[in-house]
């Protein structure tokens, strides 16, 4: 008869209060994770700063043509004169963008002539990034 006792109430009390611990630890690390993740608005914005700058960068080149604005397409990355009023973000959003300047030409589908050109924006929140837009522009 004694092999079919089950379990005592002290042992049921302690994996009660073991999984009880367990369970707190486990939730408090995913609570710890959520405040840090972008909300659906974040990313909603982030997405668009990313394709004004790209836009940005598109313009200047058709109006500028490659070279003729000091060999950077990007306005936002030049010194002097002061940016336009796009390149302000607000709510701390990070815009930057690389692949802009004179020289950074790329080979694109196999064509064996540098004429394409790859530019990346990339939209940052702090230190997350919550944005990466990659265009090719070609004819450089």
């Amino acid at each position: 008869m004694s092999r079919f006792r089950g379990f005592t109430l002290v042992e049921l009390v302690v994996f009660i209060v073991i999984a009880g611990f367990a369970a707190y630890a486990l939730f408090m690390s995913f609570g710890s994770l959520l405040p840090r993740s972008p909300t659906a608005a974040q990313l909603a914005q982030a997405t668009q700063l990313a394709q004004e700058r790209t836009e940005l960068i598109a313009g200047q080149r058709l109006a500028w043509g490659y070279g003729g604005n000091g060999g950077e397409l990007d306005p936002c990355n030049k010194g002097a004169p002061p940016p336009p009023a796009i390149c302000t973000t607000t709510f701390g959003y990070t815009v930057s963008s690389t692949g802009t300047t004179s020289g950074s030409e790329v080979i694109w589908n196999g064509n064996s002539v540098l004429n394409f050109k790859l530019v990346t924006v990339t939209v940052k929140l702090g230190i997350v990034t919550l944005a990466v837009q990659d265009t090719v522009f070609a004819n450089y």
